[in-house]
């Protein structure tokens, strides 16, 4: 285009600076424009308000009509370069989002994500993706982001009120670059968070069965307003975000499904004593409750509970006529027992998905001093996991009943557990367990 432009100043720089006192570097684009279609022997102008008519001779008729055509032809060229461009750059935006559903299960995280790139890529202000709730039949506002997110978040959209609740109800993407003419528009929304909506693109999140929800991005930046091409890259990134919430709950319901047959499988080994009747569940909700006062993350509480859950799994290796003795132990029977944390890391080694709760198993009977069993393991050497449910079954432990003696208060179990600060147990856990006493969240034989 710049080398067209300096032939014009071959060609008509003398002309029309000799004719008219115009230059042509000042208007170069106003000239090319005017290559439409052929030239025939004159070439008329507009400039400055000032209509031109040059006159050509044969050769610069020929010239402009090849000039014309090439110019046409780069237009048509730059117009499909920039649309490619667009193109690559909505693909890019949609590999980043199937390689983070890919990479994650944490589904706030992954749909926050999916709404800033929907947010930055669209040029919006704002967006919010909502999700339907059957019990109330309203939207719920699941990511708000933008200057008034933080508000917005804490309404209820009915199903069929506003953009947002037509699009749920119906099922229908929509575009409105001037909500005043829209009477769908739910004004009231603008009032209570003191946010201005100018314009808004929504379409459904839609499942193979139903519709889940809906995303939406307000207010285009800029002078133009949100279109077709828009449009569907928002469809594309919404089926991108129903992905991400069927896996989410898919795997949120086969995490329960395992939870629930392993708590099925503890329940089984506790119900071999009618002492220890729901022992591994207790120790399991004691040892959430620690790691959760402790500020533990999600994913490592959740590997501690299950750890917890199965404990004493080792315990099927175990002569029933030993865990069912009402007599003392001799010492060798005592022996057997203390194989049960071994045991329990052997039967669940094979298990590569339960690698990570090992730990908890084969350790929960080791001491912070090193006096305990298997391995004589003392402080930090004991894991995380170890050092929790060690605190969590003696608990539940002392304030059982057995067939030696009564159970203790928890008032008392918890002194006693002080007391074995440093010795039997993790001196910087204890407190934790004290703080949860204190807050009435510990309740024996729950």
């Amino acid at each position: 285009m710049e080398r067209l432009k300096r032939l014009l100043d071959l060609l008509l720089g003398k002309n029309l600076i000799d004719s008219y006192g115009l230059s042509v570097k000042n208007h170069k684009d106003e000239i090319l424009n005017s290559f439409g279609t052929e030239s025939g022997d004159k070439l008329e102008l507009n400039l400055e308000k000032t209509k031109i008519t040059i006159h050509l001779n044969l050769k610069d008729q020929i010239l402009f009509d090849v000039i014309g055509l090439f110019l046409r032809e780069i237009t048509l060229l730059e117009n499909n370069v920039h649309s490619l461009e667009e193109k690559i750059n909505e693909l890019k935006i949609l590999q980043e989002i199937s390689n983070k559903l890919n990479s994650t299960l944490q589904l706030h995280q992954l749909l926050s994500l999916i709404m800033q790139l929907s947010k930055e890529t669209l040029n919006a202000e704002a967006s919010s993706l909502m999700l339907l709730d059957k019990d109330s039949n309203s939207l719920i506002f699941e990511v708000a982001l933008g200057e008034k997110g933080d508000i917005i978040k804490q309404y209820k959209i009915p199903l069929g009120e506003g953009i947002a609740g037509w699009v749920a109800l119906t099922g229908e993407p929509i575009i409105v670059n001037d909500v005043r003419k829209d009477p769908r528009f739910a004004h009231r929304y603008d009032s209570l968070t003191s946010f201005q909506t100018r314009s808004i693109l929504c379409v459904p999140l839609k499942t193979k069965e139903e519709i889940i929800g809906v995303i939406e991005v307000l207010n285009k930046i800029g002078m133009e307003g949100f279109d077709e091409e828009d449009l569907n890259l928002l469809y594309s990134i919404a089926n991108q975000a129903a992905i991400a919430i069927e896996n989410a709950k898919l795997y949120k319901d086969l995490k329960e499904l395992f939870f629930d047959v392993v708590e099925t499988l503890a329940s089984a080994i506790d119900a071999k004593d009618p002492y220890t009747h729901g022992h591994s569940r207790r120790v399991s909700q004691y040892s959430e409750l620690i790691a959760k006062e402790m500020g533990l993350n999600s994913n490592l509480v959740e590997k501690i509970k299950l750890s917890a859950l199965l404990h004493d799994i080792g315990k099927i290796g175990i002569s029933e006529n030993i865990l069912l003795k009402k007599s003392e132990l001799s010492q060798s029977e005592r022996e057997e027992i203390k194989k049960h944390p071994s045991l329990g890391k052997k039967i669940l080694e094979p298990l590569s998905s339960l690698e990570d709760i090992l730990p908890g198993i084969e350790e929960h009977h080791e001491r912070y001093d090193g006096k305990g069993y298997p391995k004589g393991l003392k402080g930090e050497e004991i894991s995380i996991l170890g050092r929790i449910i060690a605190i969590a079954d003696a608990l539940d432990a002392m304030t059982s009943d057995r067939p030696y003696r009564k159970a203790l208060s928890m008032e008392d179990a918890i002194q006693e557990i002080e007391n074995q600060k440093g010795k039997q147990f993790d001196p910087e856990i204890v407190p934790y367990l004290i703080s949860l006493w204190k807050k009435g969240l510990l309740c024996s034989g729950s």
